[in-house]
């Protein structure tokens, strides 16, 4: 048996964070929280991360483990929350105490720096009570530790005086600074390779900057060729067509059914017919509008027509956000196998604005939030650890759009790296040897997402059984999945020797071997070869249960990774 590890790409940046630091006592906390609802993003309080990750408080930590193990901890935790975009973090006292880690923070965003009165602080402070670093200080010995801070405090970021002020006041301070430098609602990522750029336009309103996208890439309007999912709300299916007429384009219009339907070679030859027939030359630029099955088709369509046509995709769930619209893989279904047909063919823009998902209780709307789960676990493992401790929905609110931006950025990182997926982006195949089995043989009843959730915790118990994966990565894994109302459990009317015989087709066996993939220790993926399948199935089928705690249903489109 071979081991592997698939590192982590650099994640593209996303929107700036909102970074807080300062001395104890300066409100870090009460006005990061505050901040955080004015932007409507997620707060992170590092120290309450740390508390969560270890399962200490930390005056416990500091009294039993001692300052330096302390130190190194928050520094990792500041390298992980660096790699996260559009949230608002605090940071401990002492956090620019570790320089590296610290300015590896700042450079994600925009940095503020907390301050006050020294005797302000000191009785904010009081005595100390909860606060290890001040407790059993006098005032001189407080002073002492804000002297001997403030140059590592002056280079942190923009100060902020908060003497006097009450912590909304401040709070409001701080959203202003943040948006004058440049925090906003939307995220323009672009990506590169040889021969071909994406620019990643997202957040809530990104539909509505299409033509600011396009201008980078395509310098003027022309026409402007969109396959529309006939299935979307007569809002959403207008909103694409009439931006793109108010910003000068000659827009024509097809609908084609959405899901599998999609994926027929009839299907792709009406498009094909339709370019043909409104006389669709070279320059022009076809906009996907719809699920992952409409995105794959058209983009397939963009691929071949006229040896190959700019192409946009607008996707319109979040399991198209957060894998079939980037990346550049486009097929099409034949002979009742799925995606046999294909090319890479990368969009020159995706547009992925979560005001277009509609209702996040429909059947199979929640299906994408498996492939968020797998891509935080990849590349921002502190994301798991939030969605699997806080009671919050992942769906609900601006929640579910941040989580779409996490995933696309790492998933860009992943294809940014490896355009033509020769190597190290196979780690975005995390559970879907498992996955693929298990939709194939209950005859694509469980969905795609279902799936992926059931194999990236069949995944992580082998992992753990090699030693590779840390144990609480799959409890992790559970409770967040539980959270987004994906299931944790297998339905007892799985055939098992269907699923083994789907595993052993999956067309990520490589030389007659099985290929399985992991969770790394930290973060990434360790590829392990020739595992047997039926040690491998040993962990799906400890998933089993004596009756389902969930109700498959058929997946409403037809993305399968």
């Amino acid at each position: 048996m071979t081991r592997s590890e698939l590192e982590l790409p650099a994640i593209p940046s996303g929107r700036p964070n909102l970074i807080i630091t300062g001395f104890m006592a300066s409100g870090k906390t009460t006005v990061g929280r505050l901040a955080a609802q004015l932007l409507e993003m997620p707060f992170f309080d590092l120290d309450t991360e740390l508390e969560l990750a270890v399962g200490e408080r930390i005056p416990d930590l500091l009294g039993r483990r001692g300052e330096p193990w302390f130190r190194e901890e928050e520094a990792k935790l500041m390298l992980e929350a660096s790699r996260l975009s559009g949230c608002v973090i605090a940071t401990g006292g002492g956090a620019v105490l570790s320089p590296e880690a610290f300015a590896q923070l700042a450079g994600s965003g925009v940095g503020l720096v907390l301050g006050a009165d020294p005797a302000e602080l000191i009785g904010r402070a009081g005595n100390g009570q909860g606060r290890p670093m001040l407790e059993g200080l006098a005032e001189e010995g407080i002073l002492r530790l804000l002297a001997d801070r403030e140059t590592a405090y002056s280079r942190a970021g923009e100060p902020l005086d908060t003497t006097g002020l009450a912590p909304s006041a401040v709070a409001d301070l701080a959203v202003a600074a943040y948006r004058r430098r440049g925090g906003g609602e939307v995220a323009m990522i672009p990506i590169a390779g040889d021969g071909w750029q994406t620019d990643l336009v997202v957040g809530g309103g990104a539909v509505g900057q299409i033509s600011q996208a396009l201008a980078r890439t395509i310098p003027s309007s022309g026409r402007a060729f969109v396959v529309m999912d006939s299935g979307l709300p007569r809002s959403s299916r207008l909103l694409v067509p009439d931006l793109l007429r108010q910003a000068g384009w000659d827009v024509s219009v097809l609908d084609v059914a959405g899901g599998e339907p999609a994926k027929t070679l009839a299907s792709l030859a009406r498009v094909w017919s339709w370019l043909l027939e409104l006389s669709a030359e070279r320059h022009d630029v076809l906009f996907a509008v719809g699920g992952g099955a409409v995105l794959d088709a058209a983009g397939f369509a963009a691929a071949t027509f006229a040896r190959g046509i700019a192409h946009v995709n607008v996707p319109t769930t979040v399991l198209a956000m957060a894998d079939a619209a980037l990346g550049g893989k486009t097929a099409i279904n034949h002979d009742g196998v799925k995606n046999p047909v294909g090319a890479f063919r990368h969009p020159v823009a995706v547009i992925a604005d979560p005001h277009l998902l509609g209702s996040m209780d429909r059947p199979g709307a929640r299906d994408g939030l498996a492939e968020v789960i797998k891509s935080v676990t990849l590349g921002a493992r502190l994301v798991v650890r939030r969605m699997a401790h806080e009671d919050a929905d992942p769906a609900a609110g601006s929640r579910v759009g941040w989580l779409i931006e996490q995933a696309i950025r790492i998933k860009a990182g992943y294809v940014a790296a490896d355009p033509a997926e020769r190597g190290l982006r196979a780690a975005l195949n995390l559970g879907h040897t498992y996955a693929h089995g298990l939709e194939a043989a209950s005859g694509y009843e469980i969905s795609h997402g279902e799936a992926v959730a059931l194999g990236l915790l069949a995944s992580a118990s082998l992992g753990a059984s090699l030693e590779i994966t840390p144990n609480e990565v799959g409890d992790l894994l559970r409770r967040a999945l539980t959270r987004a109302r994906l299931p944790a459990s297998l339905p007892y009317a799985v055939d098992p020797t269907a699923v083994a015989a789907a595993m052993g087709r999956d067309k990520k066996r490589e030389a007659s071997q099985m290929v399985f993939l992991v969770p790394g220790v930290h973060e990434g993926v360790v590829r392990v070869d020739d595992v047997g399948l039926d040690t491998a199935l040993e962990h799906l089928w400890e998933l089993q249960t004596p009756a389902p705690s969930w109700v498959p249903h058929a997946a409403d489109e037809g993305r399968a990774g």
